[in-house]
């Protein structure tokens, strides 16, 4: 009997990205597998995501980068990590191609320390592809506004050197208010003007990621970062999947192995081959249900390795196939509604779902 497993439908993320894509226009999208995807598998993410014309891919780190390239993502496809461990060498970004954000003028000599190494070893055509990170008030790394000319004047001598291609300004807006991520629009502007008047002519802008790059057509500016979104997770309160054009595209099942009287609950119960080892939120016991055959069960306990589910009137069965969440179209809650029952993001449970639980990868799920 299959236990715990992921099912991840290829055909609902090609949809969503294809939607994404239409909706941000002319806008580009990056789709950002950090967190490997949050679950969902960076590698089958960015094969999806190419088979759907994107070519910029957000990793976070350059251990996810470097992987996707190692995985066969060609360099015309651009990768962007940014979040490094502090003294962070970039040799290995260079040769693989990989495009950094840079918000110090310490990672700036960095990479092109690396630069010049990667040339006196033969690769004449190593270059730092950069993008360039200005704090608007969210305090999520990014140079500060007192930091910028240096920075942007600094990496204006690189690219005249022949060194670095200045690709990209950008930053992370807070997203917690339109009044706030207006004034972050207004200094992330400032600070463009600031780059083209060193000389920086090529970039292109994004701060934008999955909530505001849907509600607002002013912050898409060149390139919309997207994650939760194009595995079919609204970003918004009270909103569907289906409100915004959207498909979950991870469903996650488990067979039950048990059905018991339980006195202590007065009544019978049934058990589901999940547990907080693989990941389900402790939390799930009393918020949220599993659902067989179109009927929902609520979980009353989480344990290492198994759900103990409501089941009053004796409906359940050994070997039958429980849906912890999924599209909702056979009456399954989504990754969403677990997360607002819970008090979490639903990409937050689904980055939790250990590694180990099989990924079954497909066109579709049919529950």
């Amino acid at each position: 009997m299959p236990g715990l497993r992921a099912h991840i439908s290829t055909g609902a993320l090609g949809r969503n990205i294809d939607h994404l894509r239409a909706t941000v226009s002319p806008a580009r999208l990056m789709v950002v597998v950090k967190a490997d995807a949050y679950g969902h598998g960076a590698l089958t993410v960015a094969r999806v995501a190419q088979q759907h014309g994107i070519t910029d891919l957000g990793a976070l780190d350059l251990a996810t980068a470097l992987r996707l390239r190692a995985a066969g993502v060609p360099p015309e496809v651009r990768v962007l990590a940014w979040l490094y461990a502090p003294e962070q060498q970039f040799d290995e970004a260079i040769a693989a191609r990989i495009d950094l954000g840079i918000s110090r003028l310490s990672e700036l000599e960095r990479a092109l320390d690396a630069t010049r190494r990667r040339r006196a070893a033969g690769d004449h055509d190593a270059v730092a592809h950069l993008h360039l990170k200005l704090d608007t008030g969210l305090r999520r790394n990014g140079a500060t506004a007192e930091e910028w000319p240096a920075l942007v004047d600094a990496v204006a001598r690189a690219e005249a050197d022949g060194l670095a291609v200045a690709r990209g300004v950008w930053t992370h807006i807070a997203e917690a208010s339109e009044d706030d991520d207006t004034e972050a629009l207004r200094r992330f502007e400032r600070g463009v003007e600031l780059a083209r008047a060193a000389g920086l002519t090529r970039i292109e802008r994004h701060l934008a990621a999955s909530s505001a790059g849907l509600r607002r057509a002013d912050v898409r500016l060149d390139m919309v970062r997207m994650g939760g979104h194009c595995w079919g997770i609204p970003s918004f309160d009270g909103v569907t999947p289906r409100d915004i054009g959207l498909e979950p595209v991870m469903t996650l099942t488990a067979p039950v192995v048990g059905v018991r009287s339980d006195d202590a609950r007065a009544g019978r119960v049934g058990i589901v081959q999940a547990g907080y080892g693989d990941g389900i939120p402790r939390l799930a016991a009393g918020l949220v249900s599993v659902t067989v055959d179109g009927v929902r069960f609520p979980i009353v306990d989480v344990d290492r390795d198994e759900l103990t589910v409501a089941d009053p009137d004796a409906l359940l069965t050994v070997g039958q196939t429980a849906t912890l969440f999924g599209t909702g179209a056979h009456g399954e809650q989504t990754v969403r509604e677990w997360g607002d029952a819970i008090g979490t993001l639903g990409d937050e449970i689904t980055a939790r779902i250990l590694p180990r639980v099989p990924r079954a990868v497909g066109d579709e799920f049919v529950g």
